[in-house]
């Protein structure tokens, strides 16, 4: 019992596979794209998470000077030859803070001098105007000084 189809008939139906193949197929490449565009997903991380990017990157920071540091410089050892002692450990995270801080310092001073300033432009102490005051300098009422 071979089933023939009339051509329309069969015409449409590869029409209406081939159209939901290409959908999938969108949809899939779609997808692809998203998966392997890097630097947006890397933009979208950083938009989502900053503190744990600034917090990696002071680590890898930290970790690579370690791992690269090289032999103290005759310049950095002491008088008697032997390297200078080490800083301790909260030394050098109060360094890193402060070196953090001094950016956000600066741009927050900037910004209340910013302020001040805008502040005494716009209050603008009152001027008594020459006909309320007591003593007008140019006034007729008055004999000019000689």
């Amino acid at each position: 019992m071979d089933r023939k189809l009339p051509t329309n008939q069969e015409i449409q139906r590869l029409i209406l596979i081939s159209a939901a193949a290409r959908s999938c197929l969108e949809t899939e490449a779609h997808a692809l794209k998203q998966r392997l565009d890097v630097p947006a997903r890397i933009r979208g991380s950083l938009r989502e998470h900053p503190t744990g990017w600034l917090v990696g990157s002071l680590i890898s920071g930290m970790a690579a000077s370690l791992l690269f540091r090289s032999k103290p410089s005759r310049a950095l050892t002491g008088l008697s030859g032997s390297p200078s002692p080490r800083r301790p450990l909260p030394v050098v995270l109060m360094g890193l803070a402060l070196t953090v801080i001094r950016p956000l310092a600066k741009v927050w001073l900037t910004d209340q001098v910013k302020q001040r300033l805008a502040g005494m432009l716009t209050s603008v102490p009152p001027t008594i105007s020459p006909e309320v005051s007591p003593q007008a300098p140019y006034s007729s009422e008055y004999p000019p000084y000689v």
